[in-house]
């Protein structure tokens, strides 16, 4: 993996607890869409986050933290990036990558912030030309969490292919779309996961439970993709 310093280009609070942060490496990067970086704390501490953006002319990389107040592990993060300017990051991390050789369609499955990991290989998926069907499926606790709502209701407008469903888990009176867990509401719309690629993204637990829920539908191991997966 490439160590390189960053400068923090963009450090901005997107919703009550969610960061947007683009950061620009000194020097030029490679990664896969859907793969991640480790910040770097100290030799021993390395934080990972996902990359939300794929590879550009300007070199960026753009980031989606959630962090609340007793969330030292990315409050932290996020303070050093605001004191000091700039930090240190290790990439590309993460074996959970788009497949672009893969004829099949496509779920994307995001809880939170991990909608960052969904965005990165959605947009690749666009700037391939989308010629197979594909399902982003965002599930988050409360509305103003969907900070990326109406980008995504453009590119599915603009996009025949794609079928964007956002996913409430407190929906109130108001709200019109779906509500409860979001690998839920994948099981309700599916007779069957097989010949699927499925990737997901959030809560290690919520990985972990959509594993076995997927099993039923028939999903095939080495078509579920998903950071996690390595660690539970």
């Amino acid at each position: 993996m490439q160590k390189v310093t960053c400068s923090v280009e963009a450090l901005e609070e997107m919703a009550d607890t969610l960061w947007y942060v683009r950061l620009k490496p000194e020097v030029p990067v490679d990664f896969l869409p859907g793969q991640y970086l480790l910040v770097v704390m100290a030799e021993d501490d390395k934080r990972p986050f996902s990359i939300a953006n794929t590879m550009n002319d300007e070199g960026l990389l753009e980031m989606h933290i959630g962090a609340t107040p007793d969330n030292t592990y990315a409050m932290q993060v996020l303070k050093r990036m605001q004191d000091q300017g700039q930090i240190e990051v290790q990439l590309p991390a993460g074996k959970a990558h788009l497949r672009e050789e893969s004829h099949h369609p496509v779920i994307l499955i995001a809880g939170g912030t991990g909608f960052a990991y969904a965005r990165s290989i959605l947009q690749q998926m666009l700037a391939n030309g989308l010629h197979k069907p594909v399902f982003l499926y965002w599930g988050v606790r409360h509305e103003d969490h969907l900070y990326a709502d109406q980008e995504m209701k453009a590119w599915a407008a603009e996009h025949k292919e794609l079928t964007y469903v956002p996913v409430l888990q407190n929906g109130d009176e108001h709200w019109q779309g779906r509500t409860g867990l979001v690998h839920e509401a994948v099981m309700a719309d599916f007779t069957s996961l097989s010949g699927y690629d499925v990737y997901i993204a959030g809560r290690f637990e919520m990985a972990g439970v959509a594993r076995e829920a997927f099993k039923e539908k028939g999903i095939e191991p080495d078509q579920l993709f998903g950071d996690a997966y390595e660690f539970i």
